[in-house]
């Protein structure tokens, strides 16, 4: 008997489809004629074993039963790590264990990727799983895709670099989470929760220094002295711009120099065409979808927060509408384009752009070379029945990015002018479309700036000269889409041309997977505050990244983090080494935090007003000093309750429901 394990029961019954034999459902599996049986996991079955797990017995414990936090149990280095079943993975994993008793092989269909490549493993090593095991690696749950997948069956050891990699990254979070997030609580006499990841805190700490970059931000002005000939308007163009009167971006702020050089062109009377250039440029359409690149559309044309755009997506997925959406590729396998006219003539029937595509056209984005573990997210061809308004607008910004691929270039005749006058260079750009090619399917029509046809060594005369005065301008604060760009572009961020080069290559700030759940975290946790688009850091937030140590805050650390992650991925770096490092680098990052005092607060809204609707904190838990919150009763009694471990406690008297204890006393 082979037996499928699938990550999900509809990633299960989209290879049971296409399995051979007649089928026959059961509790927690289908039967797929006489020889397969598939069966499935709902996401991850079994999590890391909490701290109290790995502490001595002889901690003092609250009445919740739970071990205290104290600054002398830190840091903790589990000797042999556990993981313990999810409450309400019992019943799934009997059944899959009662079919692993019969079974021949295992074929390991979790998700393609690190996650869903841990996510079936720790299964299989869970229930002590010992015999041949294949793996499934699936794009798309549509029938094409999985026909194709079930065709190309590979041995689950080639992938033991995923699954270590995944492995390597939970510990580490774990080791960094637990151990700072502790750390950082107790030495916080403001009485809140602090907590600290691996990348949620540099991921805060950019939004920190941008808010701090806009409010310490002085604008100037420069000028741009330009002048008029034959109706069309020239910039002045400097010779150099390190010199004096020039910032350090190379814009002239010297408004003296500006005006004279506006006169002495008007003066000159005439300008001489020193060059004129003219080509055809063309584009071809943008590279096909990452889960980056769809939030980052969606937040800007919608508002949508990351994790929303992900949360889609993954519907879409298990409704076989899309392929997989934790993609962090743009590229599209060549042995998928002959798809592309079945997919096409399916989407016609929706969107009428896509009733002009070409099958037969190429796209850059079509490049097996530059696919690894997952494409770019494209619609299956599947005809959606019903969708709420935001899973429409997603799907149609792919079914665009898609249908996009089969468009002609967009072609414009670009011009370049440059006049000489006074014996200064003056520039000017022009353009004019010439084919619209893929921007048809966005909707997207450039303005035209024609420019006359000009010969060199014309003489024109200057019917204007000016100096048009400019301001600097902050940069824009942060929005969740930009955020996520910033996330996996990182290198943009750094200083140190090695580091920036090696991380425009390989990293980013997590994963396309994490980086919703991240955003997500810091909102709820007080640590941002959402203005309309934009996010902003809160006082607490901030307060925090200025007293933990650089090596939490700094996003190059995290990112360099990945790197590793990606190389213990490809066989090229052992978990052990990745783990090792970890444990070392915790135990000095706890001892500095055993000196440390800082007073973190509720985080609050600019005016005072509280942060994203959540209660007022209370004072810490006596019994496990996590964080709790002030809520009241019908009466209008005020009474806290612990955010961990969820006792109540009514300040000042006794109460049946409580511990039996005033607040004061404990």
């Amino acid at each position: 008997m082979r037996v499928f394990i699938a990550e999900k029961p509809a990633l299960g019954a989209a290879i049971a489809a296409c399995l051979p034999g007649p089928q026959r459902k059961d509790e927690g599996y289908i039967q797929c004629g006489a020889n397969d049986t598939v069966t499935w996991a709902f996401g991850h079955l079994y999590e890391q074993a909490e701290p109290d797990d790995y502490l001595p017995d002889d901690i003092p414990r609250g009445k919740n039963g739970r071990k205290r936090w104290r600054m002398e149990d830190l840091p903790i280095l589990p000797d042999q790590w556990r993981k313990e079943p999810k409450p309400k993975a019992a019943k799934q994993l009997k059944v899959i264990r009662g079919l692993l008793k019969n079974a021949a092989n295992v074929v390991h269909a979790g998700d393609p990727g690190r996650e869903g490549q841990l996510l079936i493993d720790e299964i299989l090593e869970a229930v002590d799983w010992r015999g041949p095991t294949q793996r499934i690696w699936l794009a798309s749950q549509d029938e094409t895709s999985v026909a194709r997948a079930l065709a190309g069956i590979k041995d689950n050891a080639e992938f033991v670099g995923l699954r270590d990699a995944a492995e390597a990254r939970a510990r580490a979070d774990w080791l960094i989470g637990m151990n700072m997030t502790r750390a950082m609580t107790l030495s916080n006499s403001g009485g809140g929760l602090v907590s600290v990841g691996r990348v949620q805190t540099p991921t805060l700490a950019l939004i920190v220094a941008r808010d701090q970059e806009i409010e310490d931000f002085q604008p100037h002005p420069f000028y741009v002295p330009q002048l008029v000939a034959a109706g069309f308007v020239s910039n002045w163009k400097p010779s150099a711009t390190d010199g004096s009167g020039f910032d350090p971006e190379g814009r002239l702020i010297d408004k003296a120099r500006a005006d004279a050089l506006a006169s002495a062109a008007k003066a000159a009377g005439t300008a001489t065409v020193d060059s004129y250039k003219k080509d055809t440029k063309r584009q071809e359409p943008p590279l096909g979808l990452s889960l980056s690149e769809l939030q980052k559309i969606c937040s800007a044309r919608f508002g949508m927060t990351a994790k929303q755009v992900l949360d889609i997506g993954q519907v879409f997925w298990d409704n076989k509408l899309t392929s997989y959406p934790r993609s962090d590729c743009r590229y599209l396998p060549d042995e998928q384009h002959g798809d592309a006219a079945g997919i096409l003539g399916s989407l016609s029937q929706t969107f009428e752009f896509a009733r002009s595509a070409d099958p037969a056209r190429r796209s850059p984005t079509w490049n097996t070379a530059k696919v690894g573990e997952h494409h770019a997210i494209i619609p299956t061809g599947n005809v959606p029945s019903q969708l709420s308004d935001a899973q429409a607008k997603v799907y149609e910004v792919v079914c665009r990015s898609y249908v996009a691929q089969f468009y002609p270039e967009y072609a414009y005749d670009a011009v370049a002018v440059t006049l000489t006058c006074a014996d200064e260079a003056w520039n000017a750009n022009g353009r004019k479309i010439v084919t619209l090619g893929w921007r048809e399917v966005f909707g997207d029509r450039p303005v035209d700036a024609e420019l006359p046809a000009l010969s060199d060594g014309q003489v024109l005369a200057v019917e204007d000269a000016r100096v048009e005065e400019k301001k600097t301008t902050a940069p824009a604060r942060f929005t969740e889409g930009t955020l996520i760009d910033a996330m996996s572009g990182i290198h943009r961020f750094v200083e140190d041309a090695e580091a920036k080069a090696k991380l425009k290559e390989t990293s980013g700030l997590g994963t396309v997977a994490t980086r919703p759940d991240i955003i997500e975290k810091l909102k709820n946790r007080g640590f941002l505050l959402v203005k309309g688009k934009q996010l902003i850091s809160a006082p607490a937030g901030r307060t925090l990244i200025s007293a933990l140590p650089p090596v939490l805050t700094d996003p190059v650390t995290t990112a360099r983090w990945e790197d590793v992650l990606s190389d213990i991925a490809a066989g090229q770096a052992t978990l052990a080494q990745f783990e090792a490092a970890q444990r070392e680098q915790v135990v000095q990052l706890v001892e500095q935090a055993k000196s440390m005092q800082v007073q973190i607060g509720e985080a609050r809204a600019p005016g005072g007003g509280k942060t994203n609707r959540k209660p007022p904190a209370g004072p810490a838990c006596p019994d496990c000093r996590a964080p709790t919150i002030t809520l009241k009763t019908k009466a209008g009694k005020a009474f806290y309750k612990c955010e961990s471990c969820r006792s109540c406690w009514w300040p000042g008297f006794k109460n049946a429901k409580t511990l039996g204890k005033k607040w004061e006393s404990r």
